[in-house]
């Protein structure tokens, strides 16, 4: 706050010396070339002339742009310009009026009035500029208000029901986040789409709007210091306390019961019995696991990267209990902003997970657990001692701590553990097709226009309408939207056919529609 409030004023006091400096030695100049007929010095009549109002009034301006330049760093928020964009356009379009940019524009209005009004000019000059650059400061926090509060990772942004409508906090957050293309693409933002349409129906036709503006999906969290969506997520679960036990992510992952480690993922494993009992997370800094798989040592048995608090230790708990010669687990390497995966181990070794599988303490946005049961957690944290390094990115360093376990004696071992995995369930072949009582469609890939038209049909094989798109999603959205398909193995069937349609139009293969 100090180095804020330095700033402004520096910027302030500097335009103020700069502004004044000029005029008094434009004064000076003028002096020289004139005859100078009362001897007034160019400081008396800066002084006399009001000119320090000018002055003042640019250092305002200075002030008001520091303020908002610093704003706008430490909050990334498009309010935050437009503050900047209302308060500039006032302030220019009053200056050009009253003169303060060098065209004296409103003493020459005045003067129609009688010279008497030209004492009024630079007063006026500070008042438009005090109120415009108020007006610019309050049209700034106002913005801040409506896109929900600071942004500093330092400020609890999250607000309870308690402090307004959490509906409208949930809409304002989920908003705010589809303006960026990398949330449209985001695993984050799809699960909470899915998640909110049940328990909010009042948000229904917001989020059927946000879904089909979803594109397909890139990656399943970047781990973003401000999380638009774990934010709105965890708005509903503080408003609505029972829909937090129904909440679930895009956590499903492989688990290969008779294969170590039981989870595959970006890790290296050099597993040799007892000899080496300590696994490494180096959180987000994947290049230093590559580093430690390089040089590894002998004590080393897996090392690998933890950049979600609640997927990422789901795969970390199976991987660990599966192999009782792990006792030590080095949480390593730089913290994923917003997601403290690392401090979340810490967390989860030293206070364990409450009744909605929430590890207790975690500064995560989502430290929700989903994919491992209570007896798995509670094994693990018998099983292994966190041991807590995390910033520290030297390898020697991490090298000496695992000789450092090593040589400790190791208490006894418990069995390893059996880890709970989804039901594998074997795909069979449809015994009967169901016809959709809302018709059939022809798909039509129109390669010289590059898009795709789509005939709906009944089974009277009347053309009741043609969808036209660019590409498979905007087409099944618009029919589902509209409800011209009833049948899910319609739905499944529809979809399959326009992504090869797609297909066909991107590379310029031939497209023949399969029968259902």
């Amino acid at each position: 706050m100090k180095r804020r409030a330095a700033l402004i004023l520096l910027a302030a006091a500097a335009v103020f010396v700069l502004h004044a400096g000029f005029l008094l030695w434009r004064g000076e100049r003028i002096a020289a070339q004139w005859v100078d007929v009362d001897g007034e010095s160019a400081l008396s009549r800066y002084i006399s002339q009001r000119d320090y109002l000018l002055s003042f009034s640019y250092a305002v301006v200075a002030g008001f742009t520091a303020y908002a330049w610093q704003s706008t760093r430490e909050r990334r928020r498009a309010g935050v310009v437009g503050g900047i964009t209302l308060a500039g356009i006032l302030f220019w379009g009053g200056c050009w009026l009253v003169g303060c940019c060098g065209s004296p524009l409103l003493p020459i209005y005045l003067s129609f009035f009688g010279a008497s009004f030209l004492g009024f000019t630079k007063p006026l000059i500070l008042v438009s500029t005090l109120a415009s650059v108020a007006l610019g400061v309050w049209w700034m926090k106002r913005k801040e208000k409506r896109g929900c509060g600071c942004h500093d990772p330092q400020c609890k942004t999250e607000t309870t029901a308690t402090d307004g409508n959490p509906v409208e906090k949930i809409r304002a957050e989920i908003a705010e986040g589809m303006n960026l293309p990398k949330c449209q693409q985001c695993g984050c933002m799809k699960d909470a789409l899915t998640q909110l349409a049940t328990p909010l129906p009042a948000m229904a036709g917001d989020i059927a709007k946000w879904q089909q503006q979803m594109k397909p999906i890139k990656y399943a969290c970047l781990g973003c210091e401000y999380c638009y969506p774990a934010v709105a997520m965890n708005v509903l679960h503080k408003a609505f306390p029972e829909t937090e036990a129904t909440a679930s992510l895009s956590c499903e992952f492989e688990v290969r019961p008779d294969i170590w480690p039981p989870v595959p993922g970006e890790y290296h494993e050099f597993c040799e019995g007892d000899s080496c009992p300590v696994a490494v997370s180096t959180l987000a800094s994947t290049e230093l696991a590559d580093q430690l798989a390089a040089n590894r040592t002998r004590e080393l048995c897996i090392v690998g990267k933890t950049e979600t608090e609640n997927i990422g230790i789901d795969k970390l708990i199976k991987n660990t209990i599966t192999n009782r010669s792990i006792r030590y687990l080095v949480v390593a390497g730089r913290e994923p902003q917003g997601h403290e995966s690392g401090k979340t181990l810490v967390a989860l070794a030293t206070n364990g997970v409450d009744d909605s599988m929430r590890v207790i303490g975690s500064p995560g946005k989502r430290p929700i657990l989903r994919n491992v049961t209570r007896d798995e957690v509670e094994t693990f944290r018998r099983q292994v001692q966190v041991v807590d390094m995390i910033g520290c990115e030297d390898t020697g360093q991490i090298a000496a701590k695992l000789n450092e376990l090593s040589a400790a004696p190791l208490p006894a071992a418990e069995p390893p553990a059996a880890v709970a995995s989804a039901p594998v369930v074997k795909a069979e072949p449809p015994t009967r097709v169901e016809m959709d009582k809302a018709g059939y469609f022809v798909i039509l890939p129109q390669a010289g226009k590059g898009v795709i038209l789509t005939e709906h049909y009944d089974y009277e094989n009347r053309l009741l309408r043609v969808i036209e798109g660019k590409d498979a999603r905007s087409i099944y959205a618009t029919i589902l939207r509209n409800g011209w398909v009833t049948q899910l193995s319609h739905a499944a069937y529809l979809g399959k056919e326009l992504t090869r349609a797609e297909a066909s139009l991107r590379d310029g293969s031939k497209f023949v529609q399969d029968g259902a």
